[in-house]
Formats: structure tokens, sequence, C-alpha cells
């Protein structure tokens, strides 16, 4: 027996029916029913019985856990409930704009890629009743395009090309416009210069002129949030950046008619040493050249250029005092065995041959960038060779860029 209910009857009556199933409970003016296992059955008196609030379900298109797709919008679907007002906010927390409906969101734009994304949504129910959420999602990644700087020396010739290269291809006008917009050369004094393509991964930078002595140039590549255009690629956030110093001006003419390499030092010609070019055969390059690396020892193997080592033209022998100026394997080296031919004869592979003891002096002076101007040649430069790429091109030329390769 419930003592509170012996002088009122009605909840006396109602309280029996409820028996053991049920549980009357009697507080101010209403009273609850509940159940055995204490749930609310009814209310008795004093109105209903408050109903749980709705839940309102919140969905992002194509989340897998905390991430979503970068390469499509970031769409957001409201689920029994509506959506009065959303505010997405990506890197750096610039607000992403987008269109709303009454159930979801989209963005107007893809995302970008391994970056956060914080969305803050005000909801109703289905009472009317509005509550607030807030979702952080990081978009997917992406194939990243790395750039990378060539580091040639802290001083370099007065023909250094500034060199960048790539870890992806970069083709099209629209694509290697937008890479070059993200690359900055500054010098010291100012010059003019211009980019220039070398191939889909490596882009040269240079003077109209080459360098003055003294120059300084830096240059900076910074791809962050860079999508190249007509793409799926994205630019690395690493920002990368060089730096080197023009040294004295070393110009050496390299004259096939007269057998002879003419060195120059800021104007002044320092020595005119007797040398062998290539045979008729197999003739040297014409062309300005730049000296690309040293090397006190080379090995030069015949099989690299096409004859075979035990081919009567063959060979495979280290020489000293070697400096590489064509990717195609010119060099300016010593070899005692073409002595007697040089400043007479030419007679090489297509080297530039010298004395062992003028060989090491012009060692000793050469440094990457240097310039090696071979004249009264019978075959022309080839310009896809890194060291005859850069100035055997008329400024005309050269400023195009070579954008649509």
């Amino acid at each position: 027996m419930l003592p509170s209910l012996r002088h009122d009857s009605g909840l006396a009556k109602l309280a029996v029916v409820l028996g053991v199933t049920g549980a009357l409970l009697v507080g101010g003016t209403g009273a609850l029913l509940l159940a055995g296992d204490g749930s609310p059955l009814a209310a008795a008196i004093g109105g209903p019985s408050p109903s749980p609030a709705p839940t309102v379900g919140v969905q992002f298109a194509g989340a897998r856990g905390s991430t979503v797709p970068w390469s499509t919008p970031l769409r957001v679907t409201v689920v029994d409930g509506t959506l009065a007002s959303v505010i997405a906010r990506g890197p750096g927390g610039v607000e992403l704009a987008g269109t709303m409906t009454p159930t979801g969101w989209a963005s107007t734009s893809t995302l970008i890629p391994g970056r956060d994304y914080t969305v803050r949504l005000e909801v109703v129910d289905a009472n009317g009743e509005s509550s607030t959420q807030e979702r952080t999602y990081r978009a997917s990644t992406a194939t990243v395009l790395h750039a990378a700087i060539d580091q040639p020396g802290a001083v370099v010739g007065i023909a250094q090309p500034v060199i960048v290269r790539f870890d992806q291809k970069v083709r099209g006008h629209a694509a290697r416009a937008a890479v070059l917009q993200r690359l900055q050369v500054s010098t010291t004094p100012a010059v003019e210069g211009a980019w220039r393509w070398y191939n889909s991964f490596e882009v040269h930078y240079r003077a109209k002129h080459y360098w003055q002595p003294g120059t300084t140039v830096s240059v900076r590549a910074n791809l962050g949030l860079l999508r190249v255009p007509g793409t799926d690629v994205w630019g690395s956030t690493a920002i990368q950046s060089g730096r080197f110093t023009v040294g004295s001006a070393m110009v050496s003419v390299a004259d096939i008619a007269k057998h002879t390499l003419t060195v120059t030092k800021d104007g002044k010609v320092l020595r005119v040493l007797k040398m062998s070019a290539g045979s008729a055969k197999y003739p040297t390059k014409g062309g300005v050249h730049i000296v690309l690396r040293k090397e006190r020892v080379h090995m030069f193997d015949s099989a690299t250029v096409g004859i075979p080592r035990s081919s009567p033209e063959g060979y495979y022998k280290a020489l000293p005092w070697s400096v590489r100026i064509s990717n195609g394997g010119a060099f300016v080296h010593a070899q005692p065995g073409s002595v007697r031919s040089q400043g007479l004869r030419n007679v090489s592979h297509g080297c530039i041959n010298l004395s062992t003891r003028d060989a090491e002096w012009f060692f000793g002076l050469a440094k990457r960038g240097d310039v090696v101007d071979v004249v009264n040649a019978v075959v022309p430069p080839t310009r896809w060779d890194a060291g005859m790429a850069d100035w055997n091109y008329s400024w005309a030329q050269w400023a195009t860029g070579n954008l649509d390769e």
C-alpha cells in the first residue's frame, strides 16, 4: 500500500491496477507511471510524459574514418532534420565557399590534399530544436610534384644557368607556365633573364648575356598549394632555395681549324694551347659549351659512344685532368698519345686533346659554368645536350620558354 493514497480513492484504484508490474510516483502536481524497469509508461496527472529528443544525422560524402576525398567537393547531408547554417574552414582558417539546401551543403571547389577542414553546422530536429555540431576531416593525399634546385657550387663561371629539376613530368603550356610562376630568381646587380624548359623534368634560367663577374644569383621554388593545370598533381609544400656567386670570366676558344685552345680570364689572354680536336669521322661539335664537372681521372670507354672496345678504333683507358663539356662525351683532357698531332691535326674521337702538362694547368683554372666556345666546326651544337643547351639559342628563341612541348 502507498500511504499517500489512503484518502484518494482514484489514485488508490490506479495503484491496484498497476500491481507488481508498475509503480506510481507522485510529486507536486503531477504523477508519472513507471514500468517495472523504471521507464515512463504514462502521465497520470499533470500532462504528457517527456519524449526523447529526435536525433539528427550528419553524413560527409566519401568519408573514410576522418578522411574525405580531395578531388571532389566537400559534401554534407542532414538526415531526419534540416540544416540552418554551415561554416567550413580550410588551411589557414580560410572559409570555404559553398551552396546550401535545407538538407545539405557542398563546397564550390575541391580540396587541397593532405590539409585539414573543420565544418561547424547548426541543425534543427523534428521538434524544431536547434543544436550545433563540429567535425574535422583531412583531405586525402595526391601525387606530389617536388622541385630540386641544382647546387653548382659557391662560385661558378659566367655561363652557369640556374637549373631546377622535378620528379614528375611537366607538359603543356598551362602546366609549364603555372610552375614557372612559382620559381623566383633574384640577382645583384639586377639583370634581364628568362626560363626555358630543357625537357619535361628540367627547366633552366639564364641572363640575356653572360653573367658579370661578382653577380650573386638566388633562386627559390615554392610549389605549395599549386594544382598543376590539367593534372591531379599538386606542388610540394617544401620550399627550396639555392644561391651562387659568379667568379672570374674564364672563356676558352677552341679553334678547330687552327688547332688551338685560347684561354682568357676577364678578357686577358693567359695562354694559347696546342690541341687536337675530333677527326673527320668523329668531329667535335661546334658552339658554346660550358664546363659541367671536373675529374682528376676519367675512364674513357668507346662503348659509351657506340664504338665497340674490341674494334680497331675502340678504347678503354683512364686519362687524367678531364674537364667535361658535354653529356655526349666531350672533354678537354690530357692525351699523351696524340701529342704529335696537337697543334697540327684533328685526330680525336670528339674530345679536345691537350698535353698532360697543359691539361693539368687548364684543369686547375676551370670551374663549373666556364665557357668553352668551339669555333670553325663542321658539326653544329646539340642543343638537347646539357653542355650545349643554354647558349646556342638566340635570346628571342630562349625567351619563348619552350612551354608547348
